[in-house]
């Protein structure tokens, strides 16, 4: 929930930033920006699903500073807003 950056990591590593960053890519597939993305909006999405906070109280919470941007990379990484993805993820619930 809090910020991490690539120095940080590269730090505890005891690496350059662009050694760790080349070893991060390499081992991972993902550059490590993209990684951080997708834990993200993996816990953004249990959060949807498990809490009754606002999507604005969620995207603050997780650290998305602005809420547009939070949509625009939400809806690039699952296909739907937030609040789409909430809608459905309920009607499916409430079938089961």
């Amino acid at each position: 929930m809090r910020d991490l950056t690539l120095r940080e990591v590269a730090e505890l590593a005891n690496m350059s930033e662009g050694a760790f960053s080349r070893f991060f890519s390499q081992h991972t597939g993902r550059s490590f920006t993209e990684y951080l993305i997708d834990i993200r909006i993996g816990m953004v999405t249990r959060m949807l699903i498990d809490s009754n906070k606002t999507v604005a109280e969620i995207c603050f919470e997780y650290g998305y500073n602005n809420i547009s941007n939070f949509n625009r990379i939400f809806k690039k990484k699952k296909g739907r807003t937030p609040h789409e993805f909430r809608e459905m993820y309920c009607k499916k619930k409430t079938i089961v």
